[in-house]
């Protein structure tokens, strides 16, 4: 899996009008892992989807949860201070946290065992799913199917 073509989509996609505020609003609601998502995404647009999600989550897990997620804490609680140099210190820390949300895809691309799939959404819908998230189906469905708008993606 070529790393920096998953990295590119992924800041594409993320970048495209709306996807990034519903992104963030799934990963407040529930604890959806943005970059999974949208890694699921890629895997879907080259007709591939995981083996097993189960087995991305497991594999992503301890860097996200022992870096990723600590680095957003901290950029959040310096987000209101208002002194210039703890400003300075949260854009390092916003840096820190891109990095380390790169090295997560470069995990999930080491770790991921494709099979071909003839649905491009297969990885996304099999992930963002009421079996792992508190969310209902129906939700889930909308949240999905207005990604796919938002990032322009064609269904099948």
């Amino acid at each position: 899996m070529d790393q920096e073509e998953v990295w590119t989509f992924t800041v594409g996609m993320y970048g495209r009008d709306g996807v990034a505020k519903l992104c963030l609003e799934l990963q407040e609601r529930c604890g959806l892992d943005v970059n999974m998502l949208l890694f699921m995404f890629f895997l879907g647009q080259k007709e591939l989807a995981p083996h097993s999600v189960s087995a991305l989550e497991e594999a992503v897990r301890d860097w996200r949860d022992n870096v990723i997620v600590p680095l957003r804490q901290t950029r959040r609680f310096l987000r209101d201070d208002p002194r210039a140099t703890a400003q300075e210190l949260r854009q390092k820390v916003k840096s820190d946290e891109l990095q380390a949300e790169r090295i997560e895809q470069h995990i999930l691309c080491d770790a991921v065992t494709p099979i071909p799939s003839d649905d491009p959404f297969a990885g996304a819908r099999a992930y963002l799913s009421p079996t792992r998230f508190d969310l209902e189906q129906g939700e889930c469905d909308q949240a999905l199917n207005r990604l796919i708008s938002l990032m322009g993606l064609v269904t099948a």
